[in-house]
Parts: C-alpha cells; structure tokens; sequence
C-alpha cells in the first residue's frame, strides 16, 4: 500500500466517531474482533509498521491492525516502487513486527509476484503466516484473482483483498491514479469485491476511491472494508506510519502530518555531534573501569 498522487480530490471532514470500549482496546484483536467493531460501529484504525520497536510502539498505543506493507521497499529502503520488496524481505520484517506485539492483528503483504497462480500464493501465503506470524494476508487483487482467493480461503488462510489503486500495477498504469472516478469504474469495483467476498475474502482494502463507491461497498458486502483514501464510509482506515509522522518526501493528501519526526531526529543527532566534537562525550559516568587490581598490573 503506498499512494502519493497529489491529485487525489478532498473531503469534508468528518466529525470524530467515539473511541472503542477499553475491552476492545486490551484484548488480542482477532477476525472475529474486527467483525464485531464493524457490527458495533467503532472504528478499526490501522498502521502500517516493519520493525520490532515500532510494532512495540504501536501495540501499546491502541491500533487494532499492523499492516506490514509492501510499501517498506519505498519507505524504508528508498526503492521508487513497492514491487522491490521480496518475499525474504517481506518475512522477516512480518516477524519482527510479530516479535514487538501480540495484541493488534497483524497483516502481511504478498509482494508482487508472489501469488502469480494458485501454487506460489498457496506457498508463499503458508511462509507469511508460518514463518512470519502474520494472522492475515493482503493482496493486490480484482476478479481475476478470485480463484487464487478462493483456493487460499479454502485452504484456511485468513485473505484481506486490496482493490482501487493498486500499487503493484502503477507500472503498468502509467503512475499513481485514483480510481472509480467514472460510473464504470466504480460498478467494477463493486462488482469486484463482492466477487472476492464470494470466494472467501475475510477483509476488503479500498485504496484511493471515491467515498461514494466506498459507501456502495460497505453497503454491498458484509465484511469490514478498510480505507487508505477511500473516504468515512469505511469501517477503518490505514495510512503509512511514515507519512503521519513526516518521514516522507511526499505526504498524500488525505493524510495529516501529526509530527515532524525528522526535526526530532536532527536536532537529537545535532546534539551528540556538538557533544563529541567539544569533548563534552564521553563523561566519566560513561565510561567502563578495569578492576583495580588488573589497573595496577
């Protein structure tokens, strides 16, 4: 999940729905935890997150989900695409997020080319949840991928299905567009999830859609449907951590820069410079000793 086109329209904004109860917060969310928030309307919120003290972070401050995207080839690695991301990458950033928290689902990216036919998104999808402890997995999908979502949901595995702006395929689509911006388009995203609902999609991920096709969604289908740009319709919303807290070169529209993390950084990395360049570190305090009687020999 990544999506930096600036063009993307705005929206009014929506006034803040309640907190969920404190059970729905302590408890380890499961499938069934989200189905229950989406029946009892507490929004499910969302992060995206690739390393152990983050994912400590995060579990602690009350998000229900841990996307492990994709997306870390370009915020983390600085690659210009998210199909950089392989699946050796994609496992162990999935378990070092399931290493700093047990309490928030954890949902793992299938990276591009990981799931081109039942075989391989059967084998890789039992890597992410085997050996990288994600609980669910995402992938890029429209009808086309309905049998792959059928034979992972038959074979027990837990599928969200990401429809709208599809990252993987910016490549072919000539860069980053919203979608459903014409009638056509949004009757074949419905058309679409309601297609990968029916093969057993557990989640559904709308990225970069108007919130009028988001509200045709939501009505149409029975499972909790996620945001990313897709408007207050959803049941929850997902933004990039790094986004949100100023990490980015470019911040999507629908995202608010909450901190300016960056500034923190240098003035702390400042700081120690202008330490050690006037011999102000180390201290004595941080220094090791040896035992008096090894110092006198």
């Amino acid at each position: 999940m990544r999506e930096t086109d600036s063009s993307l329209p705005g929206g009014a904004a929506a006034a803040s729905p309640p907190a969920p109860p404190a059970g729905e917060v302590s408890e380890r969310i499961s499938l069934a935890t989200l189905r229950r928030m989406k029946e009892q309307r507490h929004p499910i919120v969302m992060l995206t997150c690739y390393d152990f003290p983050t994912a400590k972070i995060l579990g602690a401050c009350g998000v229900h989900i841990l996307l492990v995207g994709d997306s870390a080839a370009t915020t983390v690695l600085g690659e210009a695409s998210t199909i950089h991301a392989t699946m050796d990458f994609m496992l162990a950033i999935t378990r070092a997020v399931r290493r700093g928290t047990d309490r928030p689902l954890i949902m793992g990216d299938m990276p591009f080319g990981s799931y081109v036919d039942v075989p391989s998104a059967m084998a890789n999808a039992r890597r992410l949840l085997c050996e990288g402890g994600a609980d669910v997995v995402k992938i890029e999908a429209d009808r086309r991928q309905e049998p792959i979502v059928a034979a992972l949901a038959g074979a027990g595995v837990p599928v969200c299905a990401h429809l709208g702006l599809l990252p993987q395929r910016v490549g072919r689509e000539g860069g980053y567009h919203y979608q459903g911006r014409t009638r056509e388009q949004a009757d074949r995203i419905v058309q679409d999830a309601l297609l990968l609902v029916g093969a057993g999609a557990e989640l559904l991920l709308l990225e970069a859609v108007p919130d009028a096709v988001s509200r045709r969604v939501v009505d149409a289908t029975s499972r909790p449907v996620l945001g990313c740009g897709a408007g207050p319709s959803c049941h929850g919303h997902v933004v990039v951590l790094h986004d949100l807290l100023g990490l980015s070169d470019k911040t999507p529209r629908f995202v608010d820069k909450i901190a300016d993390l960056p500034a923190v950084i240098s003035q702390a990395v400042r700081t120690y410079v202008a330490d050690v360049g006037g011999r102000r570190y180390p201290e004595p305090r941080h220094l090791y000793h040896m035992r008096d009687d090894a110092a006198r020999k």
